[in-house]
């Protein structure tokens, strides 16, 4: 399959070219892959580790709904990210308590 390309210096440099600006623009504009660790996922990611990969087209919140998962920069870690579940849109009301404790009738609108 790849011999046509081995007899051929330039042909090959520029086939490996190719696919590096592939690889780069894939995993730096369309798909970004990250571990998650941690236990505030439980049970969606184990607390010690899974791998996402994160649809980098819905960047700046564009596309997101209710349910989604998001992924993001840890302000104090710059070098790790954060998951979190979106519970509520901006207009929405959400609840503040866990269901069946003290306080899961609180409820506060989602700006």
């Amino acid at each position: 399959m790849f011999t046509h390309l081995l007899g051929h210096p330039i042909r090959f440099a520029l086939s490996t070219l190719k696919m590096t600006c592939l690889a780069h623009l894939t995993l730096t504009q369309l798909v970004q892959i990250s571990p998650a660790q941690g236990p505030s996922m439980l049970p969606t990611f184990t607390v010690d580790g899974d791998w996402i990969a994160a649809d980098m087209r819905h960047r700046l919140g564009r596309g997101i709904t209710t349910g989604d998962l998001v992924l993001y920069k840890i302000p104090i870690f710059a070098s790790q990210n954060g998951v979190k579940r979106v519970v509520g849109m901006p207009g929405d009301y959400v609840s503040l308590g866990t269901p069946g404790e003290n306080g899961e009738d609180q409820m506060i609108q989602v700006l």
